[in-house]
């Protein structure tokens, strides 16, 4: 289920703004190498050009940005994309100086990318291999840049770490939204006069559809300019469902057990696999990890912290926690990795090397922010050895629902992997996700 808030903001006078939370809210420019408005996806990518409506974003007092949806905006690793996720916290780090130029860590330099999509142009901090078409730009705010007093930016950078966000769903969030703090206000030229606002707020209750992804905390996936925006669903065909390591066929209802040694051919959409397990995309509803925890073997004693990606080495393991709602009682979970070829990517990326030899297993309690490799816990059930690669997906392990809960999976090298990438839902999803049947 989906709670939408929805803020109508009534101003008259001149120099009137719209703000939220006493944050101070603008829209952005590019010029350069590309000129034009940015606006924004349904799924909070922003881009020049596609014939996109005029995007509004809003900067707090600690240099972090929100869009005009109140999702936080991000700098997606390692592709270092401008977007705004669906409960993503927002980096830190942006600034706008006196003359209305946005920086971010402050460097002012970005590059818009072409993407393929009626001449539309994505946002990045840094060029790489993964993009094409790109030309430097500068970005611009067209409101604040500096005040009355003549400060010369309006945002203090700071940390630009990934922290993922709360989710908006039922589920625990993985990391609690940063402590409320004095935002910089908005300042009316000097011909303005001040401006009482009078906000509004409505909650709507919107019902989970049998055949809408439930998708904690995240938005739907790019759509046509002008049209309303769908769920992002990989087609089955192009995410083929392999053979996977052999063990006993898992059981739903149990609390796990190895998928059959047999592949499954692909299923149509919010279908489910043979032998009782859930669909191996996310064509239906599914859980997106809470939390993202790396510990480190060679480092046992530091705590990594929250991150965006996945990450396996010789050293490195990846525990993902998920929050499964109370709504699940009596449903059947699958545990699956989607692993899409990078050019089907369109948000995200990886680097992978190695014989693709992983291991899954869950673990007997959850990870917390604090957890470290000598801390980490204990392995409840080991799913075994898979081999992957890139344009496939892989059913771990089905098992009853354990609604209301919060569990961990661990994934690790087993060979000589090396692996990191970025959780994304986007097309084509990409990461360790447990979808719901």
């Amino acid at each position: 289920m989906k709670n939408f808030a929805t803020v109508a903001a009534l101003a008259a006078g001149a120099n009137a703004f719209v703000g939220r939370s006493n944050n101070c809210c603008f829209h952005l420019t590019a010029s350069g190498g590309e000129s034009g408005t940015v606006g924004q996806l349904d799924d909070g990518q922003n881009r020049i050009h596609g014939g996109l409506q005029e995007a509004e974003f809003c900067i707090d007092s600690k240099g972090a940005l929100t869009d005009g949806h109140g999702r936080g905006c991000i700098i997606t690793g390692p592709s270092t994309q401008f977007q705004c996720d669906e409960g993503a916290t927002p980096m830190t780090g942006w600034s706008i100086d006196s003359q209305g130029q946005v920086s971010y860590n402050g460097d002012a330099d970005f590059v818009a990318c072409a993407t393929g999509q009626n001449g539309g142009l994505n946002i990045y901090t840094t060029e790489s291999s993964d993009v094409t078409g790109c030309k430097d730009i500068k970005l611009s705010a067209d409101s604040c840049s500096g005040s009355a007093s003549g400060s010369s930016s309006v945002a203090v950078p700071g940390s630009s770490t990934p922290v993922p966000g709360p989710s908006s769903s039922a589920s625990t969030p993985y990391v609690p939204g940063p402590s409320s703090s004095a935002s910089v206000p908005y300042v009316p030229g000097s011909s303005g006069s001040a401006v009482t606002l009078h906000t509004t707020v409505t909650s709507t209750y919107c019902p989970e559809s049998s055949t809408v992804p439930v998708i904690p905390g995240t938005p739907g996936t790019p759509g046509v300019p002008g049209t309303s925006a769908t769920p992002g669903v990989p087609g089955t065909s192009s995410v083929p469902v392999i053979p996977v390591t052999s063990g006993t066929p898992g059981v739903p209802g149990t609390s796990g057990g190895q998928p059959s040694q047999t592949a499954s051919s692909a299923q149509p959409s919010g279908t489910t696999t043979a032998g009782g397990s859930c669909p191996t995309d996310l064509s239906g509803e599914y859980e997106f990890p809470h939390l993202i925890i790396p510990i480190d073997s060679s480092s046992p004693d530091t705590a990594a912290g929250t991150s965006y990606n996945g990450t396996i080495s010789s050293t490195v393991s990846t525990i993902f926690n998920f929050d499964i709602p109370s709504s699940d009682t009596g449903k059947t979970c699958s545990l699956v990795f989607l692993f899409p070829k990078k050019e089907d990517l369109e948000t995200s990326s990886y680097s992978f090397s190695g014989d693709g030899k992983v291991d899954f297993a869950s673990l007997q309690s959850a990870a917390t922010q604090s957890t470290t490799y000598s801390n980490a816990p204990a392995v409840k059930e080991d799913y075994g050895d898979f081999t992957i690669s890139p344009g496939n997906s892989y059913l771990v392990s089905t098992f009853e629902c354990p609604a209301g809960q919060t569990v961990s999976y661990e994934m690790k090298n087993s060979g000589s992997t090396e692996l990191d990438f970025f959780e994304d839902y986007n097309p084509s999803p990409l990461g360790l996700y447990i979808t719901v049947c």
